[in-house]
């Protein structure tokens, strides 16, 4: 009986629920972010599919990818019809998700959120910003009290090449968006990476992604742990898809 007792804790271990393989539902967004994220014939593609699959299967999970509209995406997490959402952060629509036990993981990519604007353009302040746009479902965090104000005029659209082109022909000042998702764009464009620049001395947000779950906080632990002893093909992944520390 004693020579038992090791093989049967070990059985309950593998048997247990936490630690058994699942199928999980993980909640993304239906919207053209390359290199972090991108949506082809329903396929869910890019930066973050590679990073969850890799995650999924170390700890022998199945996700099923659901792409959904920003707003929709975030009452389908509310309301637990999705498993995981990714991406996600604590400052996104924090007063809908208050009541809410949200579990967030450690980093998984960075994010830098700016304004782009042509190099003629370049340093001369926020004072030339008159009309901003960004991509509908973003919040321009360090420019909302001028849009609140009307200081800024907020212009959106679903495409980030229908803002891209915006910015190139001035019927907007510039765009807040991420320097790596507009270099992105412009090569895939066939344009110059360089033909709308990153200015720095306008305020800008410096972030990150993060994995997020209500149901299942011990699937956000599994994935931090994944982060951790994982580091080096997260990094191989981040660098293969050009994403890079700020």
């Amino acid at each position: 009986m004693t020579v038992l007792l090791p093989l049967l804790v070990c059985l309950t271990l593998a048997f247990s629920p936490a630690l058994r393989a699942q199928t999980f539902t993980v909640g993304v967004e239906l919207q053209p972010y390359m290199p972090y994220s991108n949506v082809q014939d329903g396929q869910y593609l890019g930066y973050g599919r590679e990073l969850l699959d890799a995650f999924a299967a170390h700890q022998g999970h199945e996700f099923i990818y659901r792409p959904l509209p920003v707003r929709r995406l975030l009452s389908d997490f509310i309301g637990g019809r999705v498993d995981l959402k990714y991406p996600d952060n604590p400052r996104w629509n924090a007063d809908i998700k208050r009541g809410h036990q949200v579990h967030f993981s450690r980093a998984a990519a960075p994010a830098i959120d700016g304004i782009l604007v042509k190099p003629q353009h370049l340093n001369q302040g926020k004072a030339r910003l008159r009309r901003l746009g960004t991509q509908r479902g973003f919040t321009p965090w360090p420019y909302l009290e001028d849009i609140e104000a009307g200081r800024i005029i907020l212009i959106q659209a679903n495409q980030i090449d229908s803002l891209l082109a915006m910015a190139m022909s001035d019927r907007v000042d510039g765009v807040y968006l991420n320097p790596q998702v507009v270099a992105y764009h412009l090569r895939s464009n066939g344009m110059d990476s360089n033909a709308l620049v990153f200015d720095r001395n306008l305020a800008y947000q410096d972030d990150h992604y993060f994995l997020s779950s209500i149901q299942h906080p011990e699937l956000i632990e599994q994935f931090d742990a994944f982060l951790s002893s994982q580091a080096e093909q997260v990094q191989a992944l981040k660098a293969r898809h050009g994403i890079v520390e700020p």
